[in-house]
């Protein structure tokens, strides 16, 4: 997920709304799409997407290996969880795919990389202090690979092209609820643009 460093997670109560989201941030050079176990019928969308060049879709808010399942089989090349699921990171690892588990605190942050996590979500960290808090990560975890969610703003993107920040995930803030394709390319296009500055 380098050296790009933007992942979609995209959300919403209708998927051909995501569907159409999910088009127009890789249209805007986001190449890494997360679509959420939150959104209807997720896996069908999984699949329809797929394909989609050059594009890379995984699975988000996993919590279950049968839900870890299902999204490899429809096609899923990474795994989302918002927790920590030692299991979930083995299952990737057996399927040969990329695995971010989420951590807040610098306790679950070091279970998560143990655990075999990829990246490590820190969720929600514009609320815990932004990319300040990720650079004091660096100082006890230097070679943990983090990937911020929640609360970051594409203007904030700059302060976290951090040694430690493998990548940074954006939800809302790409696409916003009944945005048009056009405003969600043109989010897709600055938030790449400002991670690779």
């Amino acid at each position: 997920m380098e050296p790009e460093g933007v992942i979609a997670v995209l959300r919403g109560d209708d998927p051909s709304r995501v569907e159409v989201a999910a088009r127009a941030c890789v249209d805007g050079g986001v190449r890494f799409i997360e679509v959420t176990f939150t959104v209807p019928d997720a896996v069908a969308l999984i699949e329809r997407l797929s394909g989609l060049e050059p594009a890379c879709i995984g699975a988000g808010t996993v919590t279950t290996i049968e839900q870890a399942e299902s999204a490899l089989a429809a096609g899923a090349r990474f795994l989302v969880s918002p927790a920590c699921l030692p299991e979930l990171a083995a299952r990737a690892k057996g399927a040969g795919v990329p695995c971010l588990l989420g951590a807040m605190t610098p306790t679950e942050v070091l279970a998560a990389w143990n655990a075999g996590a990829t990246q490590v979500k820190v969720f929600p960290a514009g609320r815990l202090g932004g990319a300040r808090y990720l650079r004091d990560l660096a100082g006890p975890y230097p070679r943990i690979r983090l990937s911020p969610s929640g609360g970051i703003a594409i203007d904030d993107l700059p302060q976290y092209r951090l040694p430690n920040v493998a990548s940074v995930a954006l939800g809302s803030e790409l696409a916003p609820a009944g945005a048009a394709p056009e405003e969600v390319r043109e989010r897709a296009r600055r938030a790449v643009a400002a991670m690779r500055g």
